[in-house]
């Protein structure tokens, strides 16, 4: 059987390659014409109403837990002691946080996996749950390719770090593109009150700590999601965050620290531990339980769920 990773859809090719030139003058002509999709939604869950998934970088357990704003925000929530990321390097860990799979994908190189792979953005939609994707310094939604700093030339936006770009179902989709956006848009979605009911987020390179340290990575959650739990139009009513790494160094048992916060944890379990054993396929299988979206018959369904 050929792996997943190495079919290509033949239709929507266009989509695939209009967004992914790196070039200044390319990048700020496709910005003019791209397309971005606000959906919102209110389908209640039977936990939460609202899932939020954050990645930092390259941490192990240990060390993450060590640091002094990861600790205190694991204390607004229930810190989960035994989670795993699933492989090594980070794409196929962001991967499998939207397919419930690696797909054959074991590098950061540029990879495409075959349309006809599903992912939980299938099973969102076919029950009428809204969803994006936040990807900080992203240049424009939908773009394909990698993004420096033009002033500083630092790495800013990856395309590895964002778990949707890999499949073809979503790039080759022009409304589903138009919901991959950048911390701008975030931010305008929070303001006007159209945030998704399912979104995954990814800071720069500097802010997650792959190129600078978990101390830094822990300052930015700290200051980017107190301000947020504390607005109605992000925590209100009930929002379950998780906040994790992609994976640990490449030695030791890829434990990793993850933390659950927001307004659908139950007021008694603030501040407590669950000792359950977690990886990255529970991010699917939690939403997959919460809204009723039955599986994508990958690693997810024997998946632990965090509630």
């Amino acid at each position: 059987m050929i792996p997943a990773v190495l079919l290509c859809a033949v239709a929507g090719v266009a989509a695939q390659t209009q967004y992914t030139s790196t070039g200044t003058a390319a990048v700020a002509k496709a910005a003019a014409t791209a397309l971005t999709l606000s959906p919102t939604s209110n389908v209640a869950g039977a936990t939460f109403d609202r899932y939020v998934q954050i990645y930092l970088e390259n941490t192990d357990y240990s060390m993450a837990i060590g640091d002094p704003n990861l600790s205190y925000l694991a204390s607004q929530g229930i810190l989960l002691t035994n989670y795993f990321a699933i492989t090594h390097p980070s794409q196929p860990n962001y991967v499998a946080a939207a397919g419930a799979s690696t797909h054959g994908i074991t590098s950061d190189s540029f990879s495409r996996i075959t349309a006809s792979v599903t992912t939980i953005v299938d099973l969102l939609e076919a029950k009428g749950v809204s969803w994006s994707i936040y990807q900080e310094d992203m240049p424009y939604s939908g773009f394909e390719g990698n993004w420096i700093n033009q002033k500083t030339g630092a790495n800013d936006y990856v395309r590895k770090h964002n778990p949707l770009m890999s499949y073809d179902s979503i790039t080759s989709n022009t409304n589903r593109l138009a919901k991959c956006k950048n911390f701008t848009m975030f931010n305008t979605d929070l303001n006007n009150n159209q945030l998704p009911q399912w979104m995954f987020i990814t800071p720069n390179m500097t802010n997650d700590g792959h190129d600078t340290s978990v101390t830094t990575a822990g300052k930015w959650a700290r200051n980017w999601l107190t301000p947020l739990l504390s607005n109605t139009n992000f925590n209100g009513g009930r929002t379950l965050v998780i906040l994790t790494f992609d994976e640990g160094t490449t030695t030791g048992t890829n434990q990793v620290y993850a933390a659950l916060l927001g307004s659908a944890v139950p007021a008694a379990k603030v501040g407590t531990t669950d000792g359950t054993m977690y990886n990255h396929y529970s991010l699917t299988k939690t939403v997959e339980d919460n809204w009723g979206l039955g599986n994508l018959g990958q690693n997810d369904v024997s998946a632990a769920a965090f509630f």
